[in-house]
């Protein structure tokens, strides 16, 4: 058996392993980067952290043995965040698809695409497979981290509290160096769609079960 400083050591790499690797996550703040910059992104990437680290939470308190019981439940899940990953890829490329967008969008304000805000983020963490899979990893393999559940639960949550921003932050400087490419009217359109695509791409590699 692991020491506990071992242990710990695991969990972070886990985190940061898990967290940086492409996922529905990083892409959707890889895309909003591009499109909004860092600075209007920040809510979608705290939702992003905070709703992770509530999920986990319950999860290591109890939540993913029921869904071992019910694995029906991830399917569902499945197929709800691959159809919110593909209406995030539209409204990413319609934009790209019209003539005229940046006249259009400056004439009628509700025309103009937004970030998502930080509760949408944090609720699109449950209907995330990639999330649910680090949530019920990281519960099964450090689970001798810490005696009592509450403990354990504490500081697996804090730990990705911590690491999860930190790398989903290079996703978001990565989609701010775009940002640059977005704002050139030649290249704005290809960049855009070529976002979409990778977004619509996850969203059906989300329904392959893992």
């Amino acid at each position: 058996m692991l020491e506990p400083q071992a242990t710990f050591a695991a969990l972070v790499t886990f985190a940061a392993v898990t967290s940086v690797t492409p996922g529905p996550n990083n892409l959707m703040i890889l895309a909003s980067g591009a499109a909004f910059g860092w600075r209007r992104t920040l809510p979608h990437l705290a939702g992003v952290t905070l709703g992770f680290g509530v999920m986990l939470g319950a999860v290591v308190l109890g939540l993913g043995a029921m869904l071992e019981r019910y694995p029906q439940a991830l399917v569902v899940l499945r197929g709800i965040g691959a159809a919110w990953l593909l209406w995030l890829a539209w409204q990413l490329a319609r934009p790209a698809l019209r003539r005229g967008t940046r006249t259009a969008a400056a004439r009628d304000p509700q025309a103009r695409p937004r970030p998502m805000t930080a509760v949408e983020a944090a609720l699109f963490q449950w209907v995330n497979p990639k999330a649910w899979s680090m949530a019920a990893g990281a519960s099964a393999a450090f689970s001798g981290i810490a005696d009592g559940t509450l403990e354990r639960a504490t500081i697996m949550v804090l730990t990705f509290l911590v690491v999860g921003p930190i790398c989903l932050g290079l996703w978001m400087i990565a989609g701010q160096g775009l940002k640059s490419a977005l704002s050139d009217e030649t290249l704005a359109r290809p960049v855009a769609l070529c976002l979409a695509g990778l977004v619509a791409i996850t969203a059906l590699l989300i329904t392959v079960p893992i």
